[in-house]
């Protein structure tokens, strides 16, 4: 561990890039992973858990986080065969590091009906409501698309419509859209997410936006990335895949961190800046700024997915997920972001 840490140290401080741009200038990122670990062991009894998101509620930390089905001998005898499948899982923490396992999301429907399949959770507090924008599959589009639900207590969401709030449509791309993330921009909330080309090889990345403190409803979205994608991938790192964007804006400065390449492919995390959260453009040379570890380390396989979460106190973590090998299992982590 501690030569990936030394490693990871020198790779980020030397990751310097841009002149200054419309008074506003891009700050080298130091990453500074911890001795963080989680897996969740309820469904298969080993260790998984992947795509985190984090908020804090109160004196605690609360992170959701993908975790795949039951397996056959540890299958509640309560949960029907439709059931068991991805869904979300909660953990809370008081320390950013220690976490404990709270239960699966509880998701309803807008008549309060139990419904299940909610994975990638964004979860982000705003407009002073628990906000989560997740993806699902959708029958009718044959295919996963973004959903949008609310909660009191960051345990209970219920969704506020009965069918996505965005579907992807363009010539460009599948009527896919998965990772979601959200952000505010001046008057608007924009919505980045993942999709594929028409052949569904490509990975790429596209944006939305709808009427900051509307009720974010199907009706609400506008696509901008009408003509292509807002990133794809480009160098050899990234493979035939950019997924799970997560942003964070710093004096001025928009930092986009993403996953490169796609899940048992080596993912790692790149990143790009905006100064003004709509145009992004990767950090020289080649956008890569959170390689996976060296041979032997517990993430030697991937550091993907990211989220970024910023604490009252003003510190600012990058969680994200690791394993060991390609065929690992995920496990969690965290760096510490200093600019």
């Amino acid at each position: 561990m501690k030569n990936f840490r030394v490693a990871a140290l020198v790779i980020l401080a030397l990751a310097t890039w841009g002149a200054k741009l419309q008074g506003a200038t891009p700050r080298k990122v130091v990453l500074e992973p911890l001795e963080m670990r989680y897996g969740d062991t309820v469904r298969t009894g080993i260790p998984f858990a992947k795509d985190p998101t984090v908020i804090r509620l109160g004196k605690k930390y609360y992170m959701y986080y993908s975790i795949p089905a039951y397996s056959p001998e540890r299958l509640p005898r309560e949960t029907a065969a439709l059931q068991n499948g991805w869904n979300a899982g909660i953990a809370r923490s008081e320390d950013l590091v220690h976490w404990e396992r709270v239960g699966d999301l509880d998701l309803r429907d807008t008549k309060g009906e139990r419904i299940w399949g909610a994975v990638a959770p964004c979860v982000k507090r705003f407009g002073g409501k628990i906000h989560m924008f997740y993806q699902r599959y959708w029958k009718k589009a044959g295919n996963n698309n973004i959903w949008h639900a609310v909660s009191k207590d960051g345990i209970t969401f219920y969704n506020t419509a009965d069918e996505p709030i965005f579907v992807m449509d363009a010539p460009w791309a599948l009527n896919r859209s998965i990772d979601a993330e959200v952000y505010r921009v001046k008057d608007r909330l924009i919505l980045l997410f993942a999709t594929r080309d028409p052949e569904g090889k490509v990975q790429m990345l596209g944006m939305a936006h709808a009427p900051y403190r509307s009720d974010y409803g199907p009706d609400k979205w506008t696509l901008d990335s009408t003509d292509g994608p807002l990133m794809k991938p480009d160098y050899e790192w990234e493979g035939h895949c950019i997924e799970a964007p997560t942003v964070l804006k710093y004096k001025g400065v928009w930092y986009l961190f993403y996953a490169g390449a796609y899940n048992h492919e080596r993912q790692q995390i790149g990143l790009a800046t905006s100064t003004d959260g709509i145009h992004f453009s990767r950090i020289a040379p080649e956008g890569l700024v959170f390689p996976a570890g060296e041979e032997g380390t517990w993430n030697h396989g991937e550091s993907g997915h990211p989220g970024i979460f910023r604490d009252r106190d003003g510190k600012i973590y990058l969680f994200f997920q690791g394993k060991a090998s390609l065929k690992g299992n995920y496990r969690l982590s965290v760096c510490r972001v200093r600019f």
